[in-house]
């Protein structure tokens, strides 16, 4: 799993928010007709870093940004990114047993306190994460992209839950990235940006 690097320096503001895809047509009358052509937001980031390192190889944050760059070709691969704001959940409800199903998606609630909460999958965890059902411990099998798997289907009307981080699946929405050195051994970056996936 590649994971965003941890690097010194960011800026305690990471811009993000989602983005829909919506098609609109409008009649001679005035009437409109939309079309979403998506069921999930896309989650937009920009990062900014006041300073990257760059002191000796071993330290180098800003060789470490470009090495873990090109590792992923720019936009063309994915990664993992840890959002140091918005990445746990606890005793999220993640479905309903019907005796038979032994695979759930996990997922979180976004605006869980709020009138119109919204649930979306979760494709990457740290870790394993605690799975329940009705409220107790229960094993299951993490597979890919946040799929849990029990060796026997949770008896009908039991309640899943889970506990734990997630991750960002993402890529990077530029091919080019150009930090600005400031003095001998520091740098700085004012703008990288990446979007999450649906796969």
């Amino acid at each position: 799993m590649t994971v965003f690097p941890t690097l010194t320096g960011m800026s305690f503001t990471v811009n993000k928010g989602p983005s829909w895809n919506t098609i609109t047509k409008q009649a001679a009358s005035g009437r409109q007709v939309r079309v979403s052509l998506q069921s999930s937001p896309i989650w937009k980031f920009k990062l900014a870093f006041e300073y990257l390192r760059d002191r000796s190889a071993a330290t180098s944050d800003v060789q470490n940004l470009w090495a873990f760059f090109n590792s992923v070709n720019g936009q063309f691969g994915e990664f993992y990114f840890l959002d140091p704001y918005d990445n746990a959940v606890s005793a999220q409800h993640i479905g309903v047993g019907d005796g038979a199903t032994t695979s759930f998606q996990l997922n979180r609630t976004v605006g869980g306190n709020t009138a119109y909460p919204w649930v979306e999958a979760v494709y990457g965890v740290v870790g394993a994460p605690e799975v329940f059902v009705n409220g107790v411990p229960a094993a299951a099998t993490l597979g890919q992209l946040g799929v849990i798997t029990f060796a026997t289907a949770p008896a009908s009307g039991a309640v899943i839950s889970w506990t734990g981080q997630f991750m960002f699946l993402c890529h990077f929405t530029q091919d080019d990235v150009q930090p600005s050195q400031m003095v001998a051994g520091l740098w700085s970056l004012d703008g990288l940006t990446f979007e999450s996936l649906l796969p």
